[in-house]
């Protein structure tokens, strides 16, 4: 293992510790990651900038954030991927890949209030987990759907659900008691 020090906070750490920069003479970065995560933090905060668990009018908001804290609060020895991983967000404790799906109620031309979560020819999910929000700002959690993948793998674009097709999921619906409990928590934060 090579070692390199870090010029912003002086300590030698190993070279995995730094990200790659092709004009440097050693191929890495002058500043470990953290230190670059640190100063990047810091700058975009003076910008006005907030980061995604803090700014509700980020399209991920929902789906990234409040989702991520939701699946290790209703479910046992969660390991989450990385953002942006393709097809599942995390993997629950008995190794089953799911991809959480979060929507807001939407009216279509201005009646038929409904939730629309993207599918799109997901084949990699076991499960998909759809949380249906009244908004962003209240987080306040309608239904809860836990669906096997081979119910929604083929579906090509979204899956709209509405009070009038609730009970068509109704199979898959969970409680939502301990994920409005979770909100709670997160709302007094």
């Amino acid at each position: 293992m090579m070692n390199k020090l870090c010029n912003k906070c002086g300590e030698v750490k190993e070279i995995s510790e730094f990200n790659i920069r092709k004009h440097a003479k050693d191929g890495y970065q002058y500043h470990c990651r953290k230190c670059n995560n640190e100063s990047s933090t810091k700058r975009n905060r003076s910008a006005g900038h907030l980061p995604m668990s803090e700014n509700k009018t980020c399209p991920s908001y929902l789906g990234v954030s409040i989702a991520e804290r939701l699946c290790r609060h209703l479910f046992n020895n969660v390991e989450v991927m990385r953002n942006g991983n393709v097809g599942f967000d995390f993997i629950c404790n008995r190794d089953k890949k799911i991809d959480v799906k979060s929507s807001c109620i939407t009216l279509a031309h201005q009646k038929n209030p409904r939730w629309i979560f993207n599918i799109n020819e997901n084949i990699v999910a076991d499960y998909f987990l759809l949380i249906a929000f009244k908004n962003r700002d209240e987080l306040t959690i309608h239904h809860i759907w836990l669906i096997p993948g081979s119910v929604l793998n083929h579906i090509k674009s979204t899956v709209s659900i509405s009070p009038s097709t609730i009970d068509k999921w109704s199979e898959f619906m969970q409680p939502i008691g301990p994920a409005l409990a979770c909100c709670n928590t997160i709302k007094g934060q």
